[in-house]
């Protein structure tokens, strides 16, 4: 085959239109060329003019000059017609040639490259559309590159995550947009497994390190090379998630409130401590405190003490440290109460007043709330949470919830109140009834006793008025039975009394020295050894009546029982034991039996000792009632032969 053969075997199988034109137009055209303008031969084709195979005529004269200015051209785009009118779009490029004779011809080709010219458009739209939509969506758009990271975002992303564009997020790690990273690599794991993941809950975090919810959908797909796309939108719903969350503290109020005022309807009294620190645990777990917990004030002595505790655990019980303490040490921590204002501290380390300060922190306490407890607008205490492990702020919410709570509480507290009263009030009257039968037991041997000694030494002065001896005895009679009587009316008074008792603080070694003072004359007739240990800042917050008569018996006592010859010494002292002040009267006589007689010490008209027939045994009697009375208790040690301590302990 000559060269001729294969130049018109090559433009009859190529796909591009081959022509040649001359000024007047085409000579030749192959038959890809034809057919590119919908002719049925190249004949067809060349008995056309060529001016008709252009939509623009003025078109073929521009690029005529182009060529002879420049000598060809390639690639110019152009819209040409076919034989039935439709448009097409191609590229053509050509070049002038001259013959040995010559004449001037430009030969060139055209490719059809409208499909591809739609595609393109098609991917330019596509291009602006994702523009439109990564510019005006709600959600954070993104792409990112299994090994590489973030490659792509759209300005909701970058609004969301709080940054400032695009670039400070592609040069971030990944893991750093979410709060815990744990998270992005379990959900990598999974689209690297499932392919996707729809709306799944994440916590993220911003630039600033704030934090907000989203709902991540994400697709696994793969380029060119391999390389693993993660697209993906994230939606914010921390506002969402925020009103679900409102929406279901709100049930859980209304729950914790139903249950709070309907527990203790018709409830026994004995179960009423457990039942209110039960409501203290689901009070402090729902506020999320590590502890809850009730004081109340005595108003009158102006000490108050921690009566209820729940505390998590893991967290130390400050109970124990929370007994007797004083109103006015604490001013900040009791003032608003008294007013009715609930007491918020974010911070206790950054409190002023140094008192409240040291001992909140000495229990832990990073921030606390305490509400007050009005009963009629006065203040009988407070209910208080503490946070430990963290600092807690509270909404409004919460505050409301808590002064509910709190006004619920004293109903519960006062009707407990009342009831412990009445049953102190029905132990107290069978007491008295006790006592009153004791009384005529009493009585009835003493003065059946004391009568019959005066009928008996009447009827002897009648015989011999002048016998002095026997008046004597009638006088020592007469004065035993007025003593009888006096103990009786003092025992008798002493109930009123105690309702009557009015608080004052005694300072215990003054009070010693008076009682001493007072048997100064027999305790240097028994020529007795008094030695003291009280320290002079100790006091007390009782009776100074009570006080004395206290230990007067004691001293007494301890001068009748507990001295002899061998023996004639006397301890009194006082230590301070945590919140209780003990006071120990110690002697070294007689001693007690305390096997035969230790469940009978303090009980009325017991005697121990068969010199104690003048006495009626109402002294340790009245000195455990007096102790009690002031919030006291009495206790002993003692050994035959070896003496006795009496030990009693006061609140501090």
């Amino acid at each position: 085959m000559d060269a001729s053969q294969l130049l018109e075997s090559i433009n009859q199988n190529i796909n591009e239109g081959i022509y040649r034109s001359d000024e007047k137009g085409l000579i030749y055209v192959n038959h890809a060329f034809a057919q590119m303008f919908g002719y049925s031969s190249e004949e067809e084709v060349l008995a056309t003019s060529s001016l008709k195979l252009y939509k623009e005529p003025n078109v073929r004269a521009r690029l005529v000059e182009k060529l002879k200015e420049f000598g060809s051209f390639e690639n110019e785009e152009v819209t040409f017609l076919k034989r039935n009118g439709d448009e097409f779009y191609g590229l053509i490029s050509s070049v002038i040639y001259k013959d040995e004779k010559g004449n001037t011809f430009w030969d060139g080709a055209i490719r059809d490259v409208t499909e591809l010219r739609e595609t393109s458009q098609l991917a330019k739209t596509s291009d602006r559309l994702l523009q439109n939509i990564s510019k005006n969506i709600n959600e954070g758009l993104y792409r990112t590159v299994i090994g590489k990271g973030v490659v792509y975002v759209n300005d909701e992303f970058v609004r969301m995550f709080g940054y400032n564009d695009a670039e400070e997020i592609y040069d971030k790690n990944v893991e750093d947009l979410y709060l815990d990273s744990v998270d992005r690599k379990n959900l990598v794991r999974e689209l690297m497994m499932e392919g996707a993941i729809s709306n799944r809950e994440v916590e993220l975090k911003r630039k600033d390190g704030t934090t907000f919810w989203g709902y991540m959908s994400s697709i696994r797909t793969e380029g060119e090379g391999g390389i693993i796309f993660l697209d993906g939108a994230i939606r914010d719903i921390t506002k969402q998630k925020e009103s679900d969350e409102a929406l279901k503290y709100q049930a859980e109020m209304q729950k914790v409130l139903i249950n709070l005022s309907s527990k203790y309807i018709n409830m026994p009294v004995e179960l009423m401590d457990e039942s209110i620190v039960s409501s203290l645990e689901e009070l402090g777990k729902f506020v999320n405190a590590d502890r809850a917990y009730i004081f109340e004030y005595n108003l009158d002595t102006k000490f108050y003490s921690n009566t209820y505790e729940w505390y998590r655990k893991g967290i130390t019980s400050a109970l124990n440290d929370s007994q007797n303490l004083k109103m006015d040490d604490y001013p900040l921590l009791v003032n608003d109460h008294l007013n009715g204002k609930p007491i918020f501290i974010p911070d206790v380390s950054l409190l002023d007043e140094k008192k409240s300060r040291e001992m909140l922190l000495a229990q832990g306490i990073k921030s606390l709330i305490t509400v007050p407890l009005m009963d009629h607008n006065v203040c009988i205490g407070f209910v208080g949470f503490d946070s430990v492990r963290n600092f807690r702020k509270y909404s409004e919410d919460e505050i409301l919830l808590l002064k509910v709570t709190a006004e619920i509480l004293v109903n519960i507290l006062t009707r407990s109140r009342n009831q412990k009263q009445m049953e102190k009030l029905l132990v107290t009257t069978n007491l008295q009834n006790k006592r009153l039968k004791d009384f005529s037991y009493i009585t009835s041997h003493n003065f059946r006793s004391s009568v019959a000694n005066l009928i008996g030494l009447a009827n002897v002065l009648e015989e011999d008025p002048m016998n002095t001896e026997y008046l004597g005895m009638l006088k020592t009679t007469t004065n035993k039975l007025n003593d009888a009587i006096d103990n009786i009316n003092e025992l008798l008074n002493f109930e009123n009394e105690v309702s009557k008792l009015e608080p004052e603080n005694i300072n215990l070694l003054e009070t010693v020295n008076g009682v001493l003072e007072l048997n100064n004359q027999i305790i240097k007739e028994n020529e007795i050894e008094i030695k003291i240990e009280i320290p002079s800042g100790i006091s007390l917050n009782g009776s100074s009546a009570y006080f004395a008569s206290i230990f007067n018996n004691l001293i007494t006592n301890a001068i009748k029982y507990g001295t002899s010859k061998e023996a004639k010494k006397i301890e009194i002292s006082a230590k301070k034991l945590n919140k209780e002040i003990l006071v120990m009267v110690k002697d070294h006589g007689l001693g007690i039996d305390l096997g035969r007689f230790k469940e009978k010490m303090f009980k009325l008209g017991s005697r121990f000792h068969s010199e104690e027939s003048e006495g009626q045994g109402m002294g340790l009697f009245m000195t455990k009632q007096q102790t009690e009375a002031m919030g006291g208790r009495i206790d002993l040690e003692s050994e035959i032969d070896k003496g006795t301590t009496f030990k009693l302990y006061f609140n501090g």
